[in-house]
Formats: C-alpha cells, structure tokens, sequence
C-alpha cells in the first residue's frame, strides 16, 4: 500500500498527537483525506497543519463516513459521549479505526459497538498507548519470564498534576455524563494495564471515593484572571504563564487549553476527586489502585509481588526495580524511549495502527476486547463504590458472544 487515506473525526489532543507522528514517521505516504469537528475553524486548522490542499472538511461526522468509504482508516477521538455513534456508523461501513479510548461512556454503549463490531470485518486498534511504551512492555516481558513467579498482589497510583487535573475539572471530561467518570476516563489505561498483567479474569471488586475538595468556594473565580488567589493558586493560568514550560510532545499538557481559565472550584465538576479500587481477580490475585487529582506533580508507579520477587515501577521517572528472594540487592532498569510523548508510546501505537492498515494479520498490543475488558471494570468499581458493597464481575458471561 504506497499512499495511506486517513480520515479524522475531532481533532482535539489525541487527533492531533496521531496526525503529528503520523506526519513525522511517514511523510507524504500518509494522506488526510477527510477531517470532521462541530467547529469548523478547528476542522481548518487541522487541515492546514497536517493535511493537504484537497483535504475535505466536515462538521458532520456522519456524512464524512457516509462520503468517504474508501478511506484505509479512520481515526475516532471526539468526547466519549459520542463513541458509539461514530464507531458503529463506521463498524458497518466496514471501516479500520484507531479508537481512542475509553470505549465510551457507559456499559450499555460499550456493549453496542462490540456487537457492532462482532457483525462487522473492521479492524479496531484501541488508544491504549501506554500498551505501546517500552516501560510497560518491559515489565510485561519481565512476568512472562516468570520473574516474580506466581502473581500475589498488585498495588498502582496515578496522581494527577496540578496542571493536568484541570483537563478533568475545566472541560467536558468535568461532567460524568460526557466523560464517564474519572476512573473510566483517566485510568480505563491502567485498568487494562493491570488485566494484562495478571492474565485473568476479575471476580469481585469494591470502590471508595471522595468529592470533596473540587467544589465551589466562597470569594474564588469565577476566572483566573479576576481570581483574589490568581497569583499562588497551582490551578491559575495566570500563575502558569509564569511558571510552566509547556513542550509540544508532553503528554502531560497535550489536553490543556492554557487559554482556558475557568475556575477549578467551579459547579459544573461531576466527577469524584479521588477513588481507591480493591479488585480480586482469579488465582487470588489481590490488586489495588487508586487514583487521586490535584496532586504536587502527575506521577504514575507500580508494585507487583510475586511468590519469587518483587517488581516496583515509576513511569515518569522511567525506572523500574526488580527485588529477587532474600536481601539481593535490586536490580535497576533504566528505561530509554522515543520522545514522542507518553514515554515513548505515541510513536509506537501510531506505527502499530499503520501496519494493521497495510497487514490484515497484524496484531495490536490492546485488542478490541481488551478495551470492552477495561471499560466494563471501569463501571464495575464505579458502581460497587457507589452501592457501598464488593459486586461480582458478572459481565464476564456478556462477553462470549464478541469477537477478539
């Protein structure tokens, strides 16, 4: 296949990262055929710094996918409300798409689009970039070696930066019904992360969380700029303007509109500031994670104890540890990567979606049920946090019918 046809539906962040490495690792055999946004302007922008002089310009996905059914793939990244919709117009159109993720927004919409693709012959690379760094496929390769032999426990933590927290705090990602909560939206990534892992399937699991920092407060915004705390508030974009060294290719501020100043503390935030998971998965396999906004710095580490070892990771800093039995002392890996964001894994998962265009045979890192897998844990916890009481996985049974 010498030239490459790609449409895109939005292009906010995660279109933009896609286009920028496809841009960069594949020149001009990549064409942008189509691009679609509601807003017209940024559909243009789009097209103007990574598409061609005919590259057409929708604002309307719907007929961008009916217009367009030769495009080689077509990549789906608008706000997770909108998943389903484009993802089962394109699956019956038969089209091969990168889907960012999450899935989408609720069980019900995830479940139309596996039975949609389940009907369907289309290809779906899932947005799971991290799947795609070599942090964690390292400690991947390291448990299909066996070095920590039998898996006992697996404890993880995301906390999420002053900076990035206002991704989830100022913009659609704020309200549950658009994003699915913050468990689903920020760490579905981390949820799938921990299924491969442990390589079986989750029985029971209870949730705990807490809203009750970001919300609104007595004398604060309604913007920064006319905030009384604008200069030592960690959330003003005044404060950033000063302070922050923003680069095109980290992932920590790909989503964030430095422009965009609306209070943190603002009415409109329906997501929980915090939640702790507590998963038991088959074989006995205990695994925490918790996730927390609004911390010193985003930070994303790991812990995985086995019955011959111990594995202890941190992303950002790109160091993982491996304790062996007894008081040997640790082995210390350093990761190298690609500097494309996501440690490394934007570059990657952009060639991986490229070779399953070209290579029917080709087997992503994160298969279609793997995002259905993910997403459905996802509203497992949310719901067992919010019926106060451990729930079974009983959505295991669903998932016979779809197809890898």
């Amino acid at each position: 296949m010498d030239e490459i046809n790609l449409g895109f539906v939005a292009t906010g962040a995660r279109n933009s990262v896609y286009a920028r490495n496809l841009r960069r690792q594949f020149g001009d055999r990549v064409r942008i055929a189509a691009v679609c946004d509601v807003d017209e302007g940024r559909a243009l922008d789009f097209k103007r710094d990574y598409g061609q002089e005919d590259t057409r310009v929708y604002t309307d996905y719907g007929k961008l996918i009916e217009e367009n059914g030769d495009l080689d793939g077509l990549l789906v990244a608008p706000p997770n409300h909108l998943h389903e919709e484009v993802a089962v117009m394109a699956m019956r159109r038969g089209m091969n798409l990168l889907l960012e993720k999450p899935l989408a927004h609720t069980a019900e919409s995830c479940m139309n689009i596996a039975r949609a693709y389940t009907a369907s012959e289309s290809r779906v690379t899932m947005g799971f970039v991290l799947r795609y760094t070599p942090f964690y496929r390292t400690i991947m390769d390291m448990l299909m070696q066996g070095k920590v032999g039998r898996i006992v426990t697996l404890s993880a933590d995301e906390v999420v930066g002053p900076v990035l927290s206002t991704a989830f705090l100022r913009t659609w990602r704020a309200n549950a019904d658009y994003s699915g909560d913050l468990l689903l939206e920020k760490c579905c990534h981390d949820l799938d992360l921990i299924n491969a892992m442990v390589g079986v399937e989750p029985v029971r699991a209870a949730a705990f969380a807490r809203r009750d920092h970001f919300l609104p407060q007595e004398g604060l915004g309604p913007r920064c700029s006319d905030c009384a705390i604008k200069d030592t508030c960690s959330y003003s974009t005044v404060l950033w303007a000063r302070e922050v060294e923003w680069r095109e290719d980290d992932g920590e501020y790909e989503y964030i509109d430095f422009d965009n100043d609306l209070c943190v503390y603002n009415d409109g935030n329906t997501n929980v500031d915090r939640q702790s998971n507590l998963i038991e998965y088959q074989d006995g396999i205990l695994v925490h994670f918790n996730v927390t906004l609004g911390g010193p710095t985003t930070k994303r580490t790991i812990s995985i104890v086995g019955t011959e070892g111990r594995i202890m990771g941190d992303f950002l800093e790109n160091r993982i540890l491996y304790y062996p039995m007894f008081d040997k002392p640790p082995e210390e890996i350093q990761i190298q990567h690609e500097r494309s964001g996501h440690g490394g894994g934007d570059s990657v998962i952009t060639r991986s979606f490229m070779e399953s265009l070209e290579n029917p045979d080709h087997v992503p890192e994160a298969s279609f049920k793997d995002g259905l897998k993910s997403a459905l844990l996802a509203f497992l916890c949310d719901r067992a946090r919010d019926e106060g009481r451990f729930l079974p996985a009983v959505y295991l049974g669903e998932l016979d019918s779809i197809r890898d």
